[in-house]
């Protein structure tokens, strides 16, 4: 059993990544875009939205960090926690979590990466 300052920060942690990606859904269309600009030269992405305009590159970088950091402070939690009763859906919700951290962390990387500048 979580204690209340644990449940508190459990959801604060995962409201990190899940409000951005109802407002924005950076990580998806990141993934979209990336997938489908090989086939066709013009992408439009899944959810139009400002942080996709090249001039917003450093707001994009900036959700996707936070949800990246989001993700892992829920995993922490979750990890940390000892006492659960139902153990089968802790270790579904790390597995589910770990998997999301490793996309996002994907998507963050390129992110950082494809935008640096060669001088």
């Amino acid at each position: 059993m979580l204690s209340k300052t644990q449940k508190i920060w459990l959801w604060v942690s995962g409201a990190m990544f899940i409000v951005p990606e109802i407002l924005w859904s950076p990580v998806v269309n990141f993934y979209y875009e990336f997938f489908q600009s090989s086939r066709t030269s013009n992408v439009h992405p899944i959810r139009d939205n400002f942080l996709q305009n090249s001039d917003n590159l450093s707001y994009l970088k900036f959700v996707i960090a936070l949800q990246f950091i989001g993700l892992l402070l829920a995993l922490i939690f979750l990890v940390k926690n000892k006492y659960c009763r139902k153990k089968i859906i802790k270790y579904l919700l790390i597995a589910l979590l770990s998997v999301t951290l490793i996309i996002t962390g994907f998507a963050l990387y390129s992110a950082m990466t494809l935008s640096m500048e060669i001088f």
